[in-house]
């Protein structure tokens, strides 16, 4: 595990400028146009007790987004509420097809969307994303196009080909910090955020945040509206990467979005990205208060940890379990760990990203 910590955090006024990208208001905005749609449900949030107790913290919370909207991954929300906006407030000429990059859930998200106003839709994959994601994509209805090289070069292609086909990009990241579909993809997660304060009573909230990335989107909708609602109380909240693609802690390092080299490949194959979002960095600049990197093998063994819990029936893929792995490395780390004012009555929440691979 690495750690750094981050000397701009902040828990002064939330800033006009983060209110640009995600606030308790944006989220209540896209709740309410997703609370519309027929499949919408509040996911389930489970109080691990036995697992708190045996970590030594005084609670667990565990967002479940294993079944939101039936596509098994929080990812659901985003794309398609932004698709869904772009679809209904741009006036096209001609049919419409919608296009993105994704690792896996962003497209299936965005298939979703088109699947729903009757568009056409191309998903690009670079060529090591997981097959069975590229098999729910097609089941929607998109053509999926493979890419040479990593997620970052798929949205290079996907953006390039928007440009030159005159596609509707619907994208997680981009090199413009305010590139306006990308702040509604992030206000689409915000809707997580509102259902957790929901189920949690104003003694009960958390203490702690885990929070996995991979661009920094969702753990900058976490971050935003939990710095917004909560102000100078805001729980401490702590970003989880890969070891091989942490460019997260790479844009902490530098104070600015950064990339990373290498393979970037991980058994977490969801938050395989080299490049951190610009849109997202303004957020997790003042909001996280750490960065740690963690190796696949105790991702995996997280996995395994809550996929066998006798507490709640939970599903969780090794890129959904990261933010739980993240404390349970961390807790490993007393000097660390208290640092970050880690102790037995902490009380910390994590969320479950994505569903187990089935079969």
């Amino acid at each position: 595990m690495r750690i750094v910590l981050n000397p701009a955090a902040s828990r002064s006024n939330y800033s006009a400028r983060e209110k640009l990208v995600i606030s308790r208001e944006l989220a209540q905005d896209a709740r309410r146009e997703i609370s519309q749609w027929p499949q919408y449900a509040v996911t389930p949030l489970h109080w691990l007790k036995e697992r708190a107790a045996q970590l030594g913290i005084g609670a667990l919370y565990y967002k479940d987004e294993s079944d939101r909207l039936g596509q098994g991954s929080f990812k659901a929300l985003g794309g398609a509420y932004a698709a869904t906006l772009k679809l209904r407030h741009a006036a096209y000429t001609k049919p419409v097809t919608l296009c993105c990059a994704t690792d896996g859930n962003h497209g299936r998200s965005v298939a979703f969307a088109a699947r729903r106003h009757g568009c056409e839709c191309v998903v690009f994959m670079h060529e090591h994303a997981p097959a069975d994601k590229e098999a729910a994509i097609r089941a929607l209805g998109a053509r999926v196009v493979r890419v040479a090289g990593h997620y970052d070069d798929s949205v290079r292609v996907a953006r390039q080909t928007a440009s030159d086909q005159g596609w509707v990009l619907i994208a997680d990241t981009s090199d413009d910090a305010m590139d306006l579909s990308t702040r509604h993809v992030i206000q689409g997660y915000g809707v997580m955020v509102l259902e957790v304060l929901e189920q949690l009573s104003s003694s009960s909230l958390p203490t702690h945040v885990f929070v996995q990335c991979g661009v920094g989107g969702f753990a900058a909708a976490v971050a935003g509206v939990l710095a917004d609602v909560c102000g100078e109380e805001r729980p401490t909240l702590i970003a989880v990467e890969p070891e091989t693609a942490a460019c997260v802690m790479q844009s902490a390092l530098r104070g600015v979005p950064s990339k990373v080299g290498g393979d970037l490949r991980t058994q977490m194959a969801m938050l395989s990205a080299g490049e951190a979002s610009p849109v997202a960095w303004p957020v997790l600049l003042q909001r996280a208060d750490a960065f740690i990197t963690i190796e696949d093998a105790t991702a995996i063994a997280a996995a395994k940890d809550l996929s066998a819990s006798q507490e709640a029936p939970l599903s969780v893929g090794i890129s959904g379990a990261a933010g739980y792995a993240g404390l349970v490395e961390l807790l490993r780390h007393t000097q660390d760990a208290s640092m970050l004012g880690l102790k037995a009555d902490s009380r910390v929440l994590v969320f479950g990203t994505e569903q187990g691979q089935k079969g």
